[in-house]
């Protein structure tokens, strides 16, 4: 019998996080679910930690390639061998709550949603680059309510904030139901597409779209990990990051100029990066949609913004953002550019309130924690129960085809 979950777990070459990692998952009670580890070419140090892991939990499924390969093939791979109704992949450095699974139950049983996405919390490894963040963790407390999102208002929200992404609701934050997966692949011939962007961002595009409504829980269940390997972090903090960013290049057999959208410019902003993927996503599965249109002025507004956020690299971005300037015929005001000025970067520790929302700060070296799965036990101390507000009769999910 197929499990309810799969769990799918991509790694490359990360025994250390890896292990982790995986010990937030075993820990789950229940035998209604798979562990899937996509081992990308990893040595031996890799295998160990599978087998040992397997020795605990034998619903874990190791699978290797025998060369590297680009990142979303190897998602691809995985999620192939991956046997659920329902999917979700987790990093080599994030964790799941010690509720997760219990909370998506009880969800899935009331609603029979198709897609249930998350908040997620964020946990800094004492080896990230952002070295003013080690071995912190930040935990988001607020509204503990799980409510329907309608997609298509979320996905024109989507274009109309290029650069903003943390809210989609993404296989890496959430469980996809098969049929999605299934539609998607059988229409492009794989989920993660295209295979050249990166998939956690181009998934959450694809299920808006493939949805007329998802599930949220704003109580996050899951832990963003953030190690010193990390591609997102990499191009976060670009200065500090070009290592991984050469690896993640390298090994996807691409430049920054084969991967960026044609109407940009070349660039490791993050806004003009974040951008092209939404631009080549739209070709794929809207191209005329007059609703779906990055407006790149805002692209070169946000990049100019942000100039600070990594003071090193600022005159890179900034000859970036000029030059897409000019390629569109914008005129930019130079009293909108901030003038070069590092900023203090430093943990926050305790609260901090925002709106409804609260934040708690945690230096994890006071709390003797070392690790995603210590950092995913005290954040589960911390957070209050699930307030699931929903209705006790199942609610059938339609589906919604790309136009």
């Amino acid at each position: 019998m197929d499990p309810r979950f799969s769990i799918l777990v991509p790694t490359r070459q990360r025994p250390d996080t890896l292990l982790a990692t995986l010990a937030t998952l075993i820990w789950h009670p229940g035998d209604d679910y798979e562990i899937v580890v996509a081992d990308n070419c990893g040595d031996d140090d890799v295998a160990a930690v599978i087998q040992a892991v397997q020795q605990r939990h034998p619903r874990v499924h190791h699978i290797r390639s025998d060369q590297v390969l680009p990142m979303a093939v190897n998602w691809e791979r995985g999620l192939a061998a991956c046997r659920g109704e329902y999917v979700s992949v987790l990093g080599d450095d994030d964790g799941f709550l010690p509720s997760t699974l219990e909370v998506a139950r009880k969800v899935l049983a009331l609603t029979d949603a198709r897609v249930f996405s998350w908040d997620m919390h964020t946990y800094w490894w004492p080896d990230t680059i952002a070295h003013w963040n080690r071995n912190r963790l930040y935990v988001t407390l607020g509204s503990n309510d799980v409510l329907w999102v309608n997609s298509r208002p979320a996905l024109i929200a989507t274009y109309r904030e290029p650069a903003s992404f943390a809210h989609l609701p993404m296989i890496y934050n959430a469980f996809v139901h098969r049929e999605i997966i299934n539609a998607v692949i059988d229409r492009f011939g794989g989920y993660f597409v295209p295979p050249e962007l990166s998939p956690d961002v181009t998934s959450g595009i694809i299920n808006l779209t493939y949805t007329s409504r998802y599930l949220h829980s704003r109580r996050p269940l899951a832990i963003r990990g953030n190690s010193r390997r990390s591609t997102g972090t990499s191009f976060w903090i670009g200065s500090l990051g070009k290592e991984q960013q050469s690896i993640y290049l390298k090994e996807e057999g691409k430049t920054i100029e084969e991967i960026t959208h044609p109407q940009l410019v070349a660039s490791r902003s993050l806004a003009i990066c974040l951008a092209s993927i939404k631009l080549c996503v739209k070709d794929l599965l809207f191209p005329h949609d007059p609703e779906l249109q990055i407006d790149i002025r805002n692209v070169v507004n946000l990049a100019i913004g942000a100039l600070n956020m990594d003071t090193d690299a600022y005159d890179e971005n900034l000859r970036n953002a000029l030059q897409l300037a000019e390629r569109i015929g914008y005129a930019v005001d130079p009293r909108s550019i901030p003038a070069k000025s590092p900023i203090l970067r430093r943990a926050m520790q305790g609260p901090a309130i925002s709106g409804n929302s609260v934040t708690i700060g945690v230096d994890c070296d006071l709390a003797n924690v070392g690790n995603v799965a210590g950092a995913a036990r005290l954040a589960e101390a911390l957070s209050p129960e699930l307030n699931v507000r929903l209705a006790e009769t199942p609610v059938a999910e339609p589906e919604r085809k790309a136009g």
